[in-house]
């Protein structure tokens, strides 16, 4: 091993802090009964001129469209999105925000500006900006390579 005390910081800071993460981030919008994914799918459907499809949230985000009906189930079930049939093509399905659901997302927006503002006081801009630019790195570098590769050999087993 070429650095075991690098490996056991790296195995702090995950235990400590990106562990708790995603945990951390939806804090703003989990007293709405919501994620911070689902907040962003009501985000862009409040932020679309047309009405959004599953299939172009899905395709957006990156994920199947299996992940993205398991987020929006929560958000139809609290009343805040609602599908509509697509009047030109019967099949396409729509999705909107209730009225609820655009006051909902208002305040979660403000709730994860505020948030967001808070960590850039304390972190600051310049190393938030420094931060992402590694983050990104190690994403394109090690994150997605190891991905892909996990994809080819599982479809290669097939």
């Amino acid at each position: 091993m070429k650095d075991p005390e690098l490996l056991n910081e790296s195995i702090n800071v995950y235990m400590s802090a990106l562990k708790n993460l995603e945990k951390l981030i939806s804090q703003p919008t989990s007293e709405y009964g919501a994620s911070f994914e689902q907040w962003l799918i009501m985000s862009a459907v409040a932020q679309s001129e047309q009405p959004l499809t599953m299939t172009q949230i899905a395709k957006e985000r990156g994920v199947t469209k299996g992940a993205v009906a398991r987020q929006l189930k929560p958000l139809f079930t609290c009343g805040y999105l609602r599908h509509l049939t697509d009047e030109k093509d019967h099949r396409r399905v729509l999705l909107v925000l209730t009225p609820e659901g655009l006051q909902i997302e208002k305040q979660m927006t403000e709730k994860v500006h505020q948030r967001f503002n808070k960590w850039l006081e304390v972190f600051g801009v310049e190393e938030g900006k420094a931060f992402l630019v590694t983050l990104r790195r190690f994403q394109e570098l090690i994150v997605q390579p190891e991905l892909n590769k996990k994809h080819i050999e599982f479809n290669h087993d097939l």
